[in-house]
């Protein structure tokens, strides 16, 4: 839909929250990106979100300019039981305040360019207004399996997030990310998924996953109150449907988005997460090591010491353990839809042959 030009535009510093595409008028971004000479704005739906809604607004000036002739604009959800999900494990504020504080931190990391962030007082409503990336970029598809070598461009992508923060002092001054009460909770409340999570996705599983899955539900408050160091800011859903990857000549390989689950935490979670639903279980059975291999001398290259390939194999076994808790725990909450029930299924069942096959539960010192 366009909305054409409005009279009155709302003062910079005191945009609105949009809660939904009616909101986003010509006041709303004249007020947002502080450029008045928004003449109509193009509004396109887009798909895949399920804990935030996401659009596509075109801009048209009145004359030439510099500012995005389009951006991506995200805001709360409308399903209840998704935006519940969202609220308890705080993710509109963490995407948010990582676009704030955390991506200026990251000078060799792809990201979309932030061009306004705010979030209301409680955290129950956000704005983001971020780069466009369609035209340059093309999206990953979890339920494609990815390439091995888009796997290695990923993985060093990864190394760029974590490496120039590995352990690193200056993240302790943000509270919203050092505090681990937050993490706590969140793992401590998702053994109360285990049964509604059966009940909805139990038809798609194997005995053994079924075994696994009640066997160590029941310890991930426990699981994540074990995390040591070296530490890292975790993505937290590290997969393809969260990376852009290059689509025409000087565009980055791979530019990372979605950031609503950042935390702190061991680095092995986010590359395991990533390989284990990106990959068939048969491909990452022949695989992972080399794709691991590879990410761990990126990261001595980038200057991470005291961190040998033993400990970097054990740190993605344990990782695996990962998405077992996440999906688990939380995915009976999301909203139903065909495509999304159909990932959950498909990604489940890969992080548990996964977790099986590398002894998870052992490297976690849950077995």
């Amino acid at each position: 839909m366009t909305q054409s030009d409005t009279s009155g535009a709302v003062a910079q510093g005191s945009t609105p929250f949009a809660a939904g595409a009616a909101d986003l008028t010509v006041d709303w971004f004249r007020s947002a990106l502080g450029e008045q000479a928004i003449t109509s704005v193009e509004l396109e739906p887009i798909g895949g979100g399920l804990l935030a809604r996401m659009v596509r607004a075109k801009l048209s000036y009145d004359g030439a300019t510099d500012a995005p002739s389009s951006v991506v604009v995200k805001f709360p959800t409308d399903d209840q039981g998704s935006l519940g999900l969202a609220l308890a494990m705080g993710m509109y504020e963490l995407e948010t305040r990582f676009y704030r504080d955390v991506a200026p931190l990251l000078p060799e990391m792809s990201l979309p360019k932030c061009y306004h962030s705010q979030l209301a007082a409680d955290a129950t409503s956000f704005n983001l207004v971020l780069e466009d990336l369609s035209g340059r970029a093309r999206p990953g598809d979890v339920l494609q399996e990815c390439s091995l070598d888009d796997c290695a461009h990923v993985l060093g992508e990864l190394v760029n997030f974590q490496g120039p923060l590995w352990n690193s002092a200056a993240l302790q001054k943000f509270e919203w990310l050092a505090d681990p009460s937050r993490t706590f909770g969140v793992f401590d409340a998702l053994p109360a998924g285990l049964g509604p999570f059966l009940e909805r996705f139990g038809h798609g599983l194997d005995p053994e996953h079924v075994k696994l899955f009640e066997s160590v539900l029941p310890r991930a408050g426990e699981w994540v109150r074990s995390w040591n160091a070296p530490t890292v800011v975790q993505h937290g859903d590290f997969r393809t449907d969260n990376v852009m990857f290059g689509a025409e000549p000087g565009a980055p390989a791979v530019t990372v988005i979605d950031f609503q689950t950042v935390r702190l935490g061991p680095p092995g979670v986010d590359p395991a997460y990533f390989l284990g639903s990106s990959l068939s279980t048969e491909t990452r059975r022949a695989a992972e090591r080399g794709l691991i291999t590879d990410y761990h001398q990126r990261l001595v290259a980038a200057g991470v010491a005291d961190f040998d390939f033993d400990a970097c194999w054990n740190a993605y076994r344990e990782g695996a353990m990962y998405a077992i808790f996440l999906f688990v725990g939380a995915a009976s909450q999301v909203e139903s839809t065909e495509r999304g029930d159909r990932l959950i299924i498909d990604q489940i069942r890969r992080y548990a042959d996964m977790a099986l096959d590398l002894d998870a539960p052992a490297a976690a010192g849950l077995a």
